[in-house]
């Protein structure tokens, strides 16, 4: 009796392992034992995969990362280079206007023996010690001296205008006491009423002295040396008239003239070694 119901037991646990395999073989969702392994080890092996390639995409990032610096760096220095190409380039254009801006006065005055110089150093202003004083000098120092003929008392211009005279030579320098200069004193003339006078070197600039209280000065109008004395040429631009001061009790008129040279910029020169007094009708201003 026992053996029978073991029998059926077993009978039934066959049958329906038969319609589990039949169910399973009807959905085609049949797996081999391998394939359901597999199955259990699949997400395992996914989260491998992907800390895997996240780690590889880590250490590449890192790679890329010094690669990017080192292209950055590479063209960081080529826009250094292109800069200091444009600052160069603008720097000799600058040079060749002024260049020609000195050719051009120098044609246009054939009277004047002209030697070019540059401006070696600025010394505006400059102490300068003597034995017993100190007082300061505005100068400058230019690379043209005894053994190009500059001697001290020679005018020193630009095609802009009047610099100042030369103060003292040496072989390959000379130093050139400024128009701005305390102690710098020129006869002018303005050019529009004909209005003569001295300009006198300030702490502040330019101021022309004992212009008669009768003549007409008025701002803007051109002030120019007049060639008294044989000093300057006659015609060399001092500077403009900024301002007048008159006065019904002095008898005397005081304008302030502006520079048309920025002393700061100074950097080439003509130093008039000899000239032709031109008369006033060929004076060119």
């Amino acid at each position: 009796m026992i053996r029978v119901r073991s029998h059926f037991i077993i009978l039934l646990a066959m049958l329906f392992f038969a319609l589990l395999l039949i169910v399973l073989d009807q959905g085609a969702r049949m797996e081999r034992p391998q394939d359901f392994g597999q199955r259990l080890v699949m997400p395992a092996e996914f989260g491998l995969s992907t800390l895997t390639r996240t780690i590889g995409g880590l250490f590449t990032s890192i790679g890329d990362i010094g690669r990017l610096r080192d292209e950055n760096e590479a063209l960081r220095q080529q826009l250094d280079s292109l800069a200091l190409v444009h600052v160069q380039l603008t720097e000799l254009q600058t040079e060749n206007e002024r260049l020609r801006d000195l050719l051009g006065f120098q044609e246009g005055h054939p009277n004047y023996t002209l030697e070019v110089a540059e401006i070696i150093s600025q010394g505006s202003p400059a102490a300068v010690v003597g034995q017993e004083v100190s007082n300061l000098v505005q100068s400058v120092r230019i690379n043209q001296g005894k053994e190009s003929g500059v001697e001290p008392g020679m005018s020193v211009i630009t095609a802009y205008g009047l610099v100042g005279r030369v103060l003292e030579s040496g072989q390959g320098w000379a130093k050139v006491l400024l128009i701005t200069d305390d102690t710098s004193r020129i006869t002018a003339v303005v050019q529009q009423g004909r209005a003569g006078g001295v300009v006198e070197g300030t702490r502040q600039g330019l101021v022309m002295r004992y212009i008669p209280h009768e003549e007409r000065v008025e701002p803007n109008d051109v002030v120019l040396t007049a060639g008294l004395g044989g000093q300057f040429p006659k015609g060399l631009v001092i500077g403009v008239v900024e301002s007048v001061e008159r006065s019904d009790i002095n008898p005397w008129q005081e304008a302030v003239i502006r520079p048309t040279i920025d002393f700061s910029q100074l950097e080439y020169v003509f130093v008039i070694r000899s000239f032709t007094q031109v008369s006033e009708e060929e004076v060119a201003p």
